[in-house]
């Protein structure tokens, strides 16, 4: 069936009406017109496109039947929206909550002084991943726990040290610029990140001996190649480090062995292989240890001599004293000069000499009652009354004694003068700021046509009190030890 196009009719093929009519305007136009003579519209353009479209076009009922058979779907009604779930919003809150909590949990963690305070509970105990609250700009220095832990031992025994180094690093840095308390970055991406920035050191090793092996902490770190050999060391933490050089003398295999602090720039360490002797004078049975060995016990005069012991730059001698149940270790003392002569002290403890002078000072104000026989001359040459050198003042009953005495001396017709002359052979700790005066008293009477000459050995228990003021506790013993006349 042949369709007659939608805009103009065409001649068939038995010849018939030319007239056509303008796609564009409608207007009436020859078969034979290119242009509509109307509107200039391309008739030729619009003839071709017609006879395209006839052929592809389908027909009416075509299309009838086509929509008859697939009818138009009615448009879906949209369904009515729920309300978000109850659990939803709980959850949303919970995690808000996580969320705020967390941060606020990361600010009081993560805070400056609380970073500080973690670091330094390391160091103090020296717990595993200790290097991790520290950082380094040397690219020689590898950080390790293994590399603080000189640093960590240093502190180990020094809380006092311990509480300076924490406080010098609040305020930024340390008094000799080793470490600095530091921003270094952040920590979950919102916090601060603190570390102890450690600038390391570098110490020169020197030693006397060729072929002598260079240690620290008992690593060999190099072999000598001279009589005067030096080593740079490091870099290392400041802290407590084990150097020591080991080389023969005379045939003999010899160590020159130290625990060294090393904290300074440039700083040596002198390990010449050489002897040294020296005296130790102290308490009497004095166990006396150098660098922490012992080397030998005070014989009853407190005394011990030390021959041909290895040289060491830090040559340390101590003493640990034994009364009753408690030991008492003296302080520290450095040798550094052969046949130096070592005065072993204690904490809290008289020395010799100060006990002497102290004892002297005593009898003086004691020998001014006796020659006046007056209570209110009882002062020594600095005038410090007599009462003074007792715990209880004038209620001690050994300031009573010695008032009782010297006015019974003053009292005796047979007596006309007293002198009275002493020595102190020793000094003992017996606890913390408690030590044991061993002197021994001689009193020379004058009589009228003699001299009595006793001598008497006694013990003052003493203290340091909290105004660090030497007492007399009490005073015992009292053994004769020479008892003699001599006429005039």
């Amino acid at each position: 069936m042949k369709i007659k196009h939608k805009h103009y009719r065409a001649a068939d093929d038995r010849g018939g009406d030319d007239t056509m009519f303008c796609p564009n305007c409608g207007a009436k136009v020859s078969k034979a017109d290119e242009f509509c003579g109307n509107c200039g519209f391309n008739l030729k353009t619009a003839s071709t496109q017609s006879a395209a479209t006839s052929q592809s076009t389908p027909t009416r009922e075509t299309v009838h039947q086509t929509r008859t058979e697939h009818p138009q779907s009615a448009p879906t009604p949209a369904k009515p929206s729920r309300p978000t779930p109850k659990w939803v919003w709980i959850t949303v809150a919970v995690v808000a909550v996580l969320c705020i909590g967390g941060y606020l949990f990361g600010q009081n963690y993560y805070s400056r002084s609380a970073q500080l305070n973690r670091a330094v509970t390391a160091v103090k105990s020296g717990s595993k991943g200790v290097s991790s609250y520290f950082s380094t700009s040397d690219p020689n220095l590898k950080l390790s726990d293994a590399k603080i832990e000189p640093l960590t031992h240093y502190f180990k025994s020094k809380p006092a040290a311990l509480a300076s180094f924490k406080r010098q690093l609040n305020n930024g840095q340390t008094e000799d610029e080793r470490f600095t308390y530091q921003l270094s970055g952040k920590a979950w991406l919102f916090f601060d990140k603190y570390t102890i920035h450690v600038k390391p050191v570098y110490p020169t090793a020197t030693t006397n001996r060729d072929g002598a092996k260079i240690t620290v902490d008992n690593k060999t770190v190099a072999t000598s190649n001279s009589t005067s050999y030096s080593k740079q060391l490091g870099p290392l933490v400041p802290g407590d480090y084990k150097i020591a050089s080991t080389g023969t003398v005379n045939g003999k295999k010899m160590t020159n062995s130290g625990t060294y602090f090393i904290d300074k720039a440039g700083q040596s360490v002198d390990l010449a292989l050489r002897t040294i002797s020296f005296t130790v004078e102290t308490s009497p049975k004095t166990v006396v240890y150098v660098n922490n060995e012992k080397i030998g016990t005070a014989d009853s005069a407190g005394e011990l001599d030390v021959s041909e012991l290895p040289w060491s730059g830090n040559l340390e001698v101590t003493g640990k004293y034994t009364s009753g149940s408690s030991t008492v270790t003296s302080k520290p003392y450095q040798v550094t000069t052969d046949g130096e002569t070592v005065n072993l002290e204690y904490t809290g403890v008289m020395s010799l000499d100060d006990a002497k002078e102290y004892m002297d000072q005593l009898w003086t104000a004691v020998s001014n009652v006796t020659n006046s026989g007056d209570e209110s001359d009882a002062s020594d040459d600095n005038d410090t009354s007599l009462s003074d050198y007792y715990t209880d003042g004038a209620d001690n009953a050994q300031y009573k004694e010695m008032i009782r005495m010297s006015k019974g001396d003053y009292n005796d017709d047979d007596v006309y003068s007293v002198d009275y002359d002493c020595d102190v052979p020793s000094v003992v700790p017996t606890g913390k700021d408690k030590f044991t005066v061993t002197y021994y008293l001689t009193y020379t009477f004058e009589l009228e046509d003699s001299t009595h000459v006793q001598e008497f050995s006694y013990n003052a228990d003493m203290e340091k009190d909290g105004s660090d003021d030497y007492k007399i506790i009490k005073v015992t013993g009292g053994q004769k030890l020479r008892d003699t006349h001599e006429d005039d």
